[in-house]
């Protein structure tokens, strides 16, 4: 099966501290625990959290599993995070590297774009609105690796991304999780702004297993 090509949303910028300012603003327990847990660190990345933008959260993607840290509150009412940690089967990551460089504009008839692209299958894969959106952004290979494991049996659980930049250079994390497998990618764009046949993008798409718990 391939996997479904997403239209590209709009990407929407605001100004807030970025993914550094909001790691630092977790106390240095949660920190130290998601690391414990499934580091070495590979990528991560921390922003104010959309029920309450005082408050932060992280994602961390490492060697032995993924760990979410997500506000909420203890038994007193005061502050806390709650902790999600997906382990990943030992040895089980795999990356591989997807590159585009700019190019000529082809003569004759243009090249289909993301929206261009067959669907059929989107309707099979229960991804949130915003994440369909931000995977139309990405090269059809990356968001193809993404979404390998959920058009090969694996059932999505759940998701997340992260941007940081402007309309013609983005930083970008993302990661889905299902039952099986989880992936992830992260990497850097330019040229954005531009003819679709000027933009570059550099991306890691990585993979694990997850470990049965």
């Amino acid at each position: 099966m391939d996997a479904p090509v997403h239209d590209a949303a709009t990407l929407g910028f605001v100004d807030r501290p970025g993914r550094e300012f909001w790691w630092r603003r977790l106390s240095e327990a949660v920190r130290d625990r998601m690391v414990t847990r499934v580091g070495p660190i590979v990528e991560w990345w921390a922003y104010c959290h959309p029920t309450d933008i005082e408050r932060p959260y992280a994602v961390v993607f490492g060697e032995r599993g993924l760990a979410v840290a997500t506000p909420t509150v203890n038994d007193r009412g005061g502050p806390a995070q709650l902790l999600t940690v997906v382990p990943f089967v030992p040895s089980s990551l795999r990356h591989a590297v997807v590159v585009r460089k700019p190019r000529r504009p082809r003569s004759g008839r243009p090249a289909l774009s993301a929206g261009d692209a067959p669907r059929g299958l989107e309707e099979e894969l229960p991804l949130p609105a915003r994440l369909r959106g931000f995977l139309g952004n990405l090269p059809v290979e990356a968001q193809s690796r993404l979404q390998w494991p959920f058009v090969n049996g694996d059932v999505f659980d759940r998701g997340d991304c992260f941007y940081s930049g402007n309309d013609d250079e983005l930083d970008v994390w993302c990661y889905l999780a299902g039952r099986r497998w989880v992936t992830f990618v992260s990497g850097h764009g330019s040229g954005l702004s531009g003819p679709a046949h000027r933009a570059s993008w550099r991306l890691v798409c990585r993979q694990a297993e997850v470990a049965v718990r």
